[in-house]
């Protein structure tokens, strides 16, 4: 296998790792809104359930800090990816390349809202 083809292969790879991705960002931003609302809106419904119905709230409220982790690291890491898409950009002459920077903006915001979420239902929970 020559360089070019090495190239283009480990191109592909990046896009369509970049495209996965940008749609499991997505996903996981609905599942987690979806099971954090269900318990808020289940646990605030049934006040008078008591102490354990309340500490349901932890469980949505330890993934969002998780998630949130997960989501910053992401962020940070996505620039090495952007950069040797540059470099092989460069190497087999194209013109532009994906702008994955809207994954990294799209991580930082979910790393905002999981931890504004789970700080929330930490709130809720010892109220």
């Amino acid at each position: 296998m020559d360089r070019k083809e090495l190239l283009w292969r480990q191109y592909e790879l990046h896009v369509s790792l970049y495209k996965f991705y940008l749609e499991l960002t997505l996903k996981i931003n609905a599942a987690f809104y979806a099971i954090a609302g269900a318990i808020a809106t289940y646990t605030l419904s049934h006040e008078t359930a008591g102490a354990a119905t309340r500490a349901a709230l932890l469980v949505p409220a330890v993934l969002g800090m998780g998630l949130a982790v997960v989501a910053v690291y992401a962020a940070i890491i996505q620039d090495h990816t952007r950069n040797e898409l540059i470099a092989i950009r460069d190497s087999l002459e194209l013109q532009t390349i994906p702008e994955i920077k809207v994954l990294g903006w799209l991580l930082w915001i979910s790393a905002f809202g999981f931890a504004a979420v789970a700080i929330g239902l930490v709130w809720l929970w010892r109220s």
